[in-house]
């Protein structure tokens, strides 16, 4: 039986964003890492490997995605083709942890394993899915322990998945683990064979053509002039924001930090968050903002910028063969920008205060539903099918100032227990379940400087994986916003009538 892919569609413009980024090692993958229990009784004498093998091949044949690759990803028109098997053995890779860690031990082992992943280049793209599923685990039985704790990693493409497609698989996979495992008759040696031809349906069109996109020619007419006006046409900037050092692709290193906000404090921060008219995501993009500007001198950094991606599902329209834009796997985002001037952020400087942390969130919210309320109008990611030269559109970013300081990506909470069983707490001790879930990117090359990955759990903790590129920020820096992160959330956010200690 040929392996040969079979020519699906072209990618769409935000995937060829992605691609095009990849084919230059400007970005590699981003990955979502949820930590699982299981009884060890629920294994009923199978072995970790046996059994992610069964559940993983299920959602290869579940989701579309999971068995394209991308030919001619060094090209202006790449495409997405269909594999007629997969070697899991490839796919899905075990990695036995240290006897008896403890959880910040652990949690250390894991943020290396995370870093190399995330600086690791897809090879042949164009004959195998680039993505993988890494299980880091203890095989060993605890004598303290009367169940089995796993990191399962889903690491990427991005032309392939989003954020929250990352979510989706992993909430799906923790269905597949907890049904009845059967033998597939198509998967023999790890090799997963699918059933029938490829066709263009395997896979959902692209977002341009699920979201009805529509641009003004004054919104056309100022984006061409601000991206490619010559600097002599355009008045001189003022008030630049800091953002960390220029673009370079060398040398290519992902850091990671990680900030766990525990269950208990997570409840009383979104109670804050709503008694102030704000949600978690404006709050954290103005406590970055409070500890960057307090930690960096006045005179080099009197102002920054922000981004926050934002999910397309709820614009699909009706009638475009998606069933459940909810569970879409794919790629369907854009974003929205933030700026803080210098008049903001010297206020922050002079005094942190409760107030004005939860005043500026407010606004933050106030502008986050303003820009959500324009799309599909007048969009950004409606103008990328502009670009007809991706190679040189990134490489003439190199040695230029980046356009943010920092991205705040927030993909929200998936359940941790079993659809079918959410609300049978006995018998949902005894099944599959996820504790913890931690999405995190790799550097971004010619993106911003740092990157606060937020995701969790229903009812557990939030996790806050900060990336960047090292050297472009020091991770000095990075440590300190990560310690005052973990600081202002614990105690449930801003306290009114007290600045930020």
């Amino acid at each position: 039986m040929t392996n040969i892919p079979q020519p699906i569609r072209p990618l769409g413009p935000c995937e060829i964003y992605s691609s095009s980024r990849h084919a230059l090692g400007f970005y590699r993958c981003l990955a979502n890492t949820c930590r699982y229990a299981v009884p060890w009784s629920a294994l009923q004498g199978k072995s970790v490997p046996d059994v992610l093998e069964v559940a993983v091949a299920n959602l290869v044949l579940r989701l579309p995605r999971l068995r394209v690759v991308i030919t001619g990803d060094e090209t202006s028109r790449p495409y997405f083709a269909s594999v007629p098997s997969l070697d899991l053995s490839y796919h899905l890779e075990c990695v036995e942890l240290p006897a008896e860690l403890d959880f910040q031990a652990r949690d250390s082992h894991l943020l290396h394993v995370l870093e190399a992943q995330h600086n690791q280049l897809w090879p042949d793209v164009g004959t195998r899915p680039p993505w993988r599923v890494l299980v880091v685990y203890d095989p060993r039985p605890s004598q303290s322990e009367d169940r089995l704790m796993l990191d399962i990693v889903l690491a990427i493409h991005h032309s392939l998945a989003d954020g929250r497609s990352t979510a989706i698989f992993q909430a799906s996979l923790l269905d597949e683990l907890n049904k009845p495992s059967a033998r597939l008759s198509c998967l023999e040696d790890h090799v997963l064979r699918m059933p029938g031809k490829p066709h263009h349906g395997h896979i959902l069109p692209p977002q341009e053509e699920l979201v009805k996109f529509t641009t003004s020619w004054r919104f056309i007419a100022g984006t061409l002039w601000n991206e490619f006006a010559s600097g002599w046409l355009r008045k001189p900037a003022t008030d630049l924001p800091w953002t960390g050092a220029p673009v370079r692709s060398d040398p290519y290193q992902t850091r990671l930090r990680l900030v766990t906000i525990p269950a208990k404090a997570v409840s009383q921060l979104l109670a804050n968050c709503r008694a102030n008219g704000t949600t978690l995501t404006p709050l954290l993009h103005v406590l970055i903002l409070t500890s960057l500007a307090r930690r960096l001198p006045a005179e080099t950094a009197t102002s920054f910028q922000s981004c926050t991606p934002i999910d397309l599902r709820p614009f699909v329209q009706s009638g475009s063969h998606v069933t459940d834009a909810a569970d879409f796997f794919g790629v369907l985002v854009t974003s929205a920008s933030h700026s803080f001037d210098s008049s903001r952020v010297s206020g922050l400087r002079e005094q942190a205060s409760g107030e004005i942390i939860w005043s500026l969130a407010r606004t933050l919210r106030q502008e986050l539903k303003e820009r959500v309320e324009t799309i599909p109008q007048d969009d950004m990611v409606s103008m990328l099918s502009w670009i007809t030269d991706w190679r040189t559109f990134w490489l003439n970013k190199a040695n230029k100032p980046r356009e943010s300081t920092y991205e705040v990506s927030n993909i929200g909470s998936l359940r941790g227990s079993p659809e079918d069983t959410a609300n049978i707490m006995a018998e949902t001790r005894s099944r599959w379940q996820i504790l913890r879930s931690v999405m995190s990117q790799c550097a971004i090359v010619a993106g911003p400087a740092l990157c606060a990955s937020v995701s969790g759990v229903i009812g557990g903790p939030i996790s806050i994986a900060l990336s960047w590129q090292d050297g472009i920020i020091e991770s000095g820096l990075v440590e300190g916003v990560a310690h005052d992160l973990q600081l202002w959330m614990d105690q449930g956010g801003p306290v009114h009538g007290q600045n930020l200690p």
